[in-house]
């Protein structure tokens, strides 16, 4: 009868784990690459999985000039940490949401009915006004500006003080011209904006990608989401000499282990058949959890360093993997889900490259309910 190690305290089976001094190294090395453009990280959707408000307390430590988040959601939940880092919600906020009570945050904003709720409850509210460049998702276009900064300048409670847009293409390697015309229109943008009596302190259109292979003199800050979090929109080829760490690490624990004999199944629709007898072992986590479904019997999760394959198919909590390379498997043994080792096979970029998807996807996957712990 195998028996479990005694704890003291309770255990949980899946842990994600975030390195403070991999999100400081991240930082630094993009606030090295240009001294004039300060870093602002992107906290939305959790902090990429990270966890909002424990990588809110680290990042705010470095003094970064605010923190991006999409929704009041978001903000509200770092309002009630009581750091001194200033926020900046770049989505839609619902008017009627803004006649509730005064907000102490920064707003993105790209039509009238919001810069009017603004105006009319948020006195000496400060402002982001978005520009469309080219991506033609969110923003004003270039045509209708001189119009809407004529109607801005009505609304003597806003302070202007940040012009934004996104790249569309920063990352991609036949990109470069398209970016190129965005930061033209922008730099137009920012002459008529100049023109109508308005000048904005902070100038911001790049991401991640952009950070990296997009620089302007008109631009002052950047929102960096995921190279914050040691992981590169760009090949290494591309990359350069840039050094990420990634900062995350995602753990379960061994609940069973048995033998199968050849040609059993494993796991729904027996998409997997045993080819010979093997030991095999169940993780507690599934694709709700944040083990991707797509990686089902082509994915990979570690145990003691080896690299163990998925077996059939990943379950909403729970999956099962191989076992025969690890000598004297045992129950409660971690098992590496994605690791922060970029070269291993389960680390988050070589995980999306098998599910044919980025990193991002499944980063945001990963459940609020795991519990997060700080590690150095």
């Amino acid at each position: 009868m195998v028996s479990l190690p005694v704890f003291r305290k309770y255990q949980h089976l899946n842990k994600i784990l975030v390195s403070r001094s991999a999100l400081e190294h991240n930082y630094r090395v993009l606030a090295d690459l240009n001294p004039n453009l300060q870093i602002a990280p992107v906290l939305k959707s959790n902090a990429y999985g990270h966890g909002l408000k424990l990588v809110a307390s680290i990042f705010d430590k470095l003094n970064p000039p605010f923190f991006m988040v999409d929704s009041l959601y978001e903000a509200y939940e770092i309002r009630k940490l009581k750091l001194k880092t200033p926020v900046l919600i770049m989505g839609y906020t619902h008017p009627n949401n803004l006649k509730i009570k005064r907000l102490p945050f920064h707003f993105a904003v790209f039509d009238l009915d919001t810069a009017r709720a603004l105006n009319s409850k948020q006195r000496n509210c400060p402002v982001h006004l978005f520009i469309d460049t080219g991506m033609h998702r969110e923003g004003v276009m270039p045509g209708e500006l001189p119009g809407f900064l004529s109607e801005l300048k009505k609304l003597t409670n806003l302070r202007l003080v940040g012009l934004a847009s996104h790249l569309a293409d920063a990352d991609s390697t036949t990109g470069a011209r398209f970016t190129e015309k965005q930061l033209q229109v922008f730099e137009d943008a920012l002459e008529v904006v100049r023109a109508h009596g308005f000048d904005p302190q902070w100038r911001h259109v790049q991401a991640s990608a952009g950070v990296m292979t997009a620089k302007h003199p008109a631009l002052n800050v950047a929102r960096a989401g995921l190279v914050c979090y040691g992981l590169s929109p760009l090949s290494s080829a591309r990359a350069g000499k840039i050094t990420l760490r990634p900062a995350l690490t995602f753990t379960s624990t061994l609940a069973q282990i048995k033998m199968l004999k050849k040609g059993d199944i494993v796991g729904y629709n027996r998409t997997y058949r045993c080819a010979s007898d093997m030991t095999v072992g169940l993780v507690p986590a599934g694709y709700y959890d944040g083990v991707d479904r797509r990686l089902s019997n082509v994915g990979v999760i570690s145990v003691e360093g080896v690299e163990c394959p998925i077996l059939g198919r990943v379950s909403m909590n729970m999956t099962v993997i191989g076992l025969d390379g690890v000598r004297n498997p045992r129950l409660g043994q971690k098992a590496t889900i994605y690791s922060n080792d970029p070269s291993a096979g389960n680390s988050l970029a070589s995980a999306a490259a098998r599910c044919n998807t980025i990193p991002y996807d499944l980063l945001v996957h990963l459940a609020e309910s795991i519990r997060r712990e700080v590690v150095e």
